[in-house]
């Protein structure tokens, strides 16, 4: 049976969404050439796409016995170590992934995401931004992205602020960016500046904010800021998604906070 031919199909039917007739092409190569490690890692992700995960990562680690796996394949075969436990395992694998200098640009993003859900592991959901960055400087969100991991793992608050700033000159339309970095700045007393950042937010951009904490913390610089109109939009959107006694005790919250600025 000819290798090559046989996989297109495979992947073809892969590309689908008829896993099970790619796999059964599949097993039929391999009945031919059992020691085909492309063979053995299409099955792993045949498998991973199914949810077998304990079949995907043996046909992971198989393949990884005759010949070194693509990073979309290690990725899935860390993926499946976490989710079935074998922290250490999926640690080190993830560790070799970062490694590669022929990873694909847009798995990055998942690796980070995947990586930040789990505290010990966030030194390298950063170390999967700052590759990113590297492939691709002019994405904010990896910058952002990049920001949250540094913050979770304890540094100044001056370096994730300029990390932030690069998150907000590359897309100044990126809400999340300016959020996040007013934000910051709240939270070290330079209000003014925080006003500067979110002030540059669309309005009806602003009107798209579904979390509540975000809205306070906006409420409270445009309130300090006296910019009536964006203080309006967010204590509107934050009054329809707040219960009453929850909104009681927010706006509360924002007298006491402006009034002991005032002081």
């Amino acid at each position: 049976m000819e290798i090559q031919n046989t996989l297109q199909k495979a992947i073809g039917c892969f590309q689908q969404g008829l896993h099970k007739q790619s796999l059964e092409i599949i097993s039929q190569l391999l009945e031919f050439h059992p020691h085909s490690g492309t063979a053995w890692e299409l099955k792993g992700l045949v498998e991973d796409s199914l949810s077998w995960l304990n079949k995907s990562i043996c046909s992971l680690e198989t393949a990884t016995t005759f010949a070194p796996i693509s990073a979309s394949g290690q990725y899935v075969l860390a993926k499946n170590y976490l989710q079935i436990g074998k922290h250490a395992l999926a640690k080190s694998v993830f560790s070799i992934l970062l490694q590669r200098n022929d990873i694909p640009e847009k798995l990055l993003p998942a690796v980070a995401a995947l990586l930040g859900q789990h505290p010990d592991l966030t030194h390298l959901a950063l170390e999967a931004c700052r590759k990113s960055v590297q492939l691709n400087p002019e994405i904010g969100n990896s910058w952002l992205a990049m920001a949250c991991f540094m913050g979770k793992l304890g540094y100044p608050p001056q370096h994730r602020a300029n990390v932030l700033r690069k998150a907000v000159s590359i897309d100044p339309e990126n809400r999340h960016c300016r959020m996040a970095l007013s934000h910051l700045l709240l939270q070290s007393g330079q209000i003014d500046d925080a006003y500067l950042v979110v002030k540059e937010i669309d309005t009806a951009e602003l009107s798209k904010i579904q979390c509540p904490e975000c809205l306070q913390k906006l409420i409270t610089i445009f309130s300090q800021a006296q910019d009536d109109a964006r203080y309006e939009i967010c204590r509107k959107l934050l009054k329809r998604l707040q219960p009453s006694e929850i909104r009681n005790h927010s706006n509360r919250f924002s007298v006491r906070f402006t009034d002991s600025l005032n002081n």
